[in-house]
């Protein structure tokens, strides 16, 4: 009896703890004891840094083999356990898929890519290209054959990322925020791979702060809190959470569909109505205005960007929307003057605008925060490149975004979330005058989601230009005052966020 139970469970952990050595140890896991059965979806949620990402990663194999530190437990894999598997075989029953698919990537050629893991087995080449053929199908890649992963879209590589691991054959998907980065359309892609992957009888575990896409798929939901699984529900009972339980529990919306504006708060509707009036009446003194700006990539045929007009109001916080590979970060990129091959016509007020001024005037944080991090602290970080000597603000900073108790770690021994927000306290700590964040909130809980935003609105006085990236329509409805819509490489609208620049983002987000 005992042997057909342990059948059934595709993932056993007991009682296992883990901690990091070094400055990570604020970030390990104490007690975990979860068993998942085969073909099961476990949802594993909870606020940045509680330990989700560990989970995970003892699964996978991940720790010890690649995170130096101490365990202790049982964690079994299809009825073997793991400390008896070598990492190679490992890999074979579980595949991982990350919140940051480049990390995962071995070649530049897409197809390749896909091949690369059962290469890798040894498997023969006919049956290796009948897998890659069969990915093809199923994951509707047909676009993206022969393709530089370098000039994809985040969606676009993630798709890879999973079909790259789908061809392995395991039994087990771990997935860390496969849907951060991405736009609506391409986790609709996402869900209906998980949706494939679960007919198949897959077992899937994924830790996640978007939740609405996982509540037709997953079975059940670990909420996971300072290293511990605090409290375990069925899915039923989920989604019978209440708006403000799930906020109390630093989680964010199940479905975005009932957003509503009593949501957001009437003063600042209102707000943003009263504002409407001045925003119409600003002369060119008030905005950057932007000319014949282009940018086109060797071996692409279509241009990046082919912006006619546009026209970026001072002193606003701008969200700039868009789906995944429309040119928002390259558009973004040359306004900072971070891209060389951006030309155009920028000026700011009256006044020309050039590119080293703009490098000069702007702090850019980008997706891949990791790029950014350069020193041994996180003190050190928020103050590097910065003439800004007010400890007291840097302080302040910090303390707003939750990183006062980790103000000696080393920025690469942080999760995702907290590298992110090292890289925003860096850029408003900088002083200069124009921000650009793009995908600020990625790997960021409600709390946290909602800390930077009050941030954001108390040092926007101080600033020409706040531009933010972001496919996070509760960000969005909380931070920013005004929308510019990228599609194609070329600006499609741009508005006021007032009542009726609401009805137009929930229509973009709910297309």
């Amino acid at each position: 009896m005992e042997d057909i139970k342990k059948f059934m469970e595709a993932v056993h952990l007991e009682n296992v703890s883990f901690q990091y050595a070094g400055e990570n140890r604020k970030n390990g896991i104490k007690n975990i004891s979860m068993s998942v059965k085969e073909g099961e979806c476990v949802l594993l949620t909870g606020i940045s840094g509680c330990g989700k990402s560990t989970v995970l990663r003892v699964i996978n194999g991940l720790v010890p083999y690649f995170y130096e530190g101490e365990i202790t437990g049982k964690i079994e894999l299809m009825g073997k356990q793991t400390d008896e598997i070598p990492f190679a075989e490992i890999s074979k029953i579980c595949g991982s898929v990350f919140q940051n698919p480049r990390s995962q990537f071995f070649y530049i050629n897409t197809s390749s890519e896909i091949a690369f893991g059962c290469e890798n087995q040894g498997i023969p080449t006919e049956e290796i290209e009948a897998r890659v053929a069969d990915c093809v199908e199923q994951f509707q890649l047909e676009d993206l054959q022969n393709r530089n992963i370098m000039q994809l879209s985040g969606g676009e590589k993630q798709k890879i990322a999973f079909a790259s691991i789908y061809a392995g054959r395991p039994d087990i998907y771990v997935l860390d925020e496969p849907s951060a980065n991405l736009d609506f359309d391409a986790i609709k892609d996402i869900e209906r791979i998980l949706k494939t992957l679960k007919k198949q009888g897959k077992t899937i575990i994924i830790a996640e702060h978007r939740l609405y896409y996982l509540m037709e798929l997953a079975d059940r939901v670990c909420y996971i809190k300072d290293g511990e699984i605090a409290q375990e529900y069925t899915i039923e009972e989920f989604k019978k959470l209440s708006g403000q339980e799930l906020r109390e529990k630093g989680l964010r919306s199940l479905d975005y569909r009932i957003l509503h504006e009593e949501e957001l708060g009437q003063e600042k509707i209102d707000r943003d109505i009263s504002e409407k009036s001045k925003r119409e009446s600003w002369n060119a003194e008030q905005h950057i205005y932007m000319k014949e700006v282009a940018c086109r990539y060797k071996g692409r045929e279509e241009p990046v960007l082919k912006i006619k007009e546009c026209r970026l109001p001072l002193h606003e916080k701008i969200a700039v929307i868009g789906h995944n590979g429309a040119g928002k970060s390259t558009f973004m990129n040359g306004l900072c003057g971070m891209n060389k091959s951006v030309k155009g016509i920028y000026c700011k007020g009256n006044d020309i605008f050039p590119i080293k001024r703009r490098a000069k005037e702007s702090f850019e944080v980008f997706q891949e925060v990791n790029h950014q991090l350069f020193t041994n602290s996180v003190e050190e970080e928020i103050s590097l490149g910065s003439e800004n000597k007010n400890v007291e603000e840097r302080n302040g900073l910090m303390s707003m975004l939750d990183l006062t108790n980790y103000a000696d770690t080393h920025p690469m021994a942080l999760s995702g979330g907290q590298k992110q927000r090292v890289a925003m306290a860096s850029a408003l700590y900088s002083d200069r005058k124009l921000i650009c964040l793009d995908e600020p909130t990625s790997g960021l809980d409600y709390h946290q989601m909602e800390r930077v935003a009050k941030l954001l609105e108390q040092v926007q006085p101080k600033l020409d230009l706040l531009l933010i990236i972001t496919h996070d329509l509760e960000f969005i409805l909380k931070t920013c005052t005004y929308i510019v819509h990228i599609e194609n490489g070329e600006v499609l609208e741009q508005y006021s966020l007032d009542e009726e620049g609401k009805v137009k983002l929930f229509r973009f987000f709910n297309s």
